[in-house]
């Protein structure tokens, strides 16, 4: 018997749709002939799952689901010697487990690690949102383990290319700040106006954000804030708003503080970076 092709191939699929991942599962699951039921301790997580945390509630209803009607979708998996990976469908798998089932219905796929973390990134950010801490880790894998540029991974996940860098540029900050982003203590708005400040002044900015409950807008206005060598206050001169315009135009673009020092008709446009990994990002984008 010939061995069926999954139509363009899995990779085309990723790589050139920004469909829900209910329309890329569509393609592969409708083929019911492809179903297959394997044993569910032969099949392992996804190594590359972006997802660190599941919803445990969301788990256990699901699992009720299976046992009142079974698994209406099969999971999609690639073979790996004897045992099996999720490519998507971890959270199909948690519940079948919870809810005892010993075989899983499956349909295996061949694909590499850059397709099988693209189609994960795919289905949770589409599906049930991961949190921007979750999301920008598994962004930086693609960048730094598969070398993907950021408009590549813009095209795959269908997103703004902006947005992936301003999400990268979260993992600048502090592990415990980071924590509170993720526990939603902090908003992006808040990790937002804290990425413009100095490293010195980020925890204790965090720390007043947490016990005094201060609005985004409050900490924008820190964070505009100029220091002398000292650490006092440095009396702002008035700006011109065309110039302010410009650096806000720039920020949106790069991801990253921008100061524009103009006089007459010369100038420098200073572009600030906070590790070497937001440098190369952002000589990225500018190339």
């Amino acid at each position: 018997m010939v061995k069926r092709v999954l139509g363009k191939g899995l990779e085309a699929i990723i790589s050139n749709s920004t469909s829900p991942v209910e329309d890329l599962e569509k393609g592969i699951t409708e083929e019911l002939d492809r179903i297959v039921e394997i044993d569910i301790h032969r099949i392992k997580p996804n190594p590359d799952q972006p997802r660190t945390h599941f919803d445990e509630e969301e788990i256990r209803n699901l699992s009720e689901s299976i046992q009142s009607v079974g698994l209406l979708q099969p999971i999609i998996v690639r073979k790996a010697g004897n045992e099996y990976f999720v490519i998507a469908g971890e959270r199909r798998l948690r519940a079948s487990k919870l809810a005892g089932i010993k075989k899983i219905r499956s349909i295996i796929v061949e694909a590499n690690e850059e397709q099988n973390l693209t189609f994960a990134l795919i289905e949770n950010i589409q599906r049930a949102a991961l949190d921007p801490i979750e999301e920008a880790k598994a962004y930086r894998v693609l960048i730094n383990r598969f070398k993907i540029k950021q408009n590549d991974i813009a095209q795959k996940v269908g997103k703004d290319r902006t947005t992936i860098s301003n999400l990268l540029r979260l993992l600048n900050l502090p592990d415990e700040i980071q924590q509170a982003i993720t526990g939603g203590q902090l908003s992006a708005g808040h990790a937002k106006a804290l990425l413009s400040m100095p490293k010195h002044k980020q925890m204790s900015v965090y720390r007043e954000i947490i016990e005094k409950g201060m609005s985004v807008r409050a900490v924008e206005k820190l964070s505009d804030e100029k220091e002398d060598d000292d650490g006092s206050p440095k009396k702002k001169s008035p700006r011109d708003p065309h110039i302010r315009q410009m650096e806000e135009k720039l920020v949106s673009i790069l991801g990253t503080k921008v100061e524009i020092k103009h006089s007459g008709d010369k100038g420098q446009i200073l572009i600030h970076y906070y590790s070497l990994d937001d440098f190369d990002r952002i000589i990225e984008i500018l190339q």
